[in-house]
């Protein structure tokens, strides 16, 4: 089955290399040479093999399977899920399976803000989600499948991206923060947290950037006083709380404006700023230029650069 979504009004017949399913079927998987799959595991248990080995996942987690084997579904308990089936190109027309598996893939992946994908290379196949995650990676998954499915303007296929690209940044975010792949390069909006209180006061404030978001909100979620939590912000992020919540924001605008198309204004609503001009003015204090240039910098390099 080929796993793709067709554009069904008249948008040029787009072909996005992605689709989304809530709980479809697992029986006859066919993913070998063609797909990742990335399951979203919200409730219930979940079993696979993948050669002779066994999977065994409990919610919520997500389930990662890469394109050189078909996982066989052994079984599945009160399970709830979606299935996301992607080629790699879909984040980038460059990550071609043999990019992503060749030896420079690292180096260019980290100089252009590129995915690593690592879980998948890396063959780990279950990833524990926190459970303060848990409703942000679900919702972002629906709205991914809403949008390939609905096509609501021209812009579908790029939205459709840009809630997937929320998946995979939280899916390297748990992997990090599950202790695997240390030995690879941290990114920047995906620091190593080693205080409990301070990695709540991360996550809470990564889960719901999205929102007007108060200190005080921060505060009681890491459930420690304001003062405390931006001493410990700056010891060990070298920011404060809100601080770290704007730089954030910006991080994830610039996903969205170097590897999709969809407009500066939407992206702006989309990453917590009440009106494109203070996104403008923010992004241009955080990264010294506007989004606009920032776009056509980040794309035009990467036509140069990537052969």
């Amino acid at each position: 089955m080929e796993h793709i979504t067709v554009s069904t009004k008249n948008y040029r017949k787009k072909v996005a290399l992605a689709a989304c399913e809530e709980n479809g079927p697992l029986d006859d998987i066919d993913i070998k040479d063609k797909h990742f799959l990335l399951i979203v595991l919200t409730k219930g248990k979940m079993e696979f093999a993948v050669g002779d080995q066994r999977i065994a996942a409990n919610a919520p987690a997500f389930l990662c399977f890469d394109e050189l084997e078909n996982p066989r579904l052994l079984s599945k308990t009160g399970a709830q899920y979606t299935c996301v089936y992607f080629h790699p190109t879909f984040l980038n027309i460059n990550m071609t399976f043999e990019f992503l598996r060749s030896s420079q893939y690292d180096d260019i992946a980290s100089v252009h803000d590129m995915f690593m994908l690592r879980p998948f290379m890396d063959k780990t196949y279950v990833i524990p989600i926190t459970h303060i995650s848990t409703e942000r990676i679900a919702q972002s998954a629906d709205y991914m499948r809403q949008e390939l499915t609905e096509q609501r303007d021209r812009y579908w296929s790029c939205r459709g991206r840009t809630y997937f690209m929320e998946l995979i940044i939280a899916l390297e975010r748990m992997y990090g923060l599950n202790g695997y792949g240390w030995q690879h390069r941290q990114s920047d909006n995906a620091p190593i947290i080693k205080n409990s209180r301070l990695r709540d006061a991360v996550l809470y404030i990564e889960e719901n950037y999205r929102k007007d978001i108060a200190l005080s909100d921060v505060a009681a979620n890491a459930r420690i006083n304001h003062t405390d939590l931006n001493a410990l912000m700056k010891g060990e992020l070298g920011c404060t709380a809100m601080e770290y919540l704007k730089k954030y924001r910006i991080a994830m605008s610039k996903k969205q404006l170097a590897f999709t198309d969809v407009p500066i204004k939407d992206i702006s609503d989309m990453v917590g700023f009440k009106t494109v001009q203070h996104f403008n003015r923010v992004f241009k204090e955080i990264t010294g230029t506007t989004p606009a240039v920032f776009r056509r910098t980040a794309v035009e390099k990467r036509r140069t650069e990537i052969k």
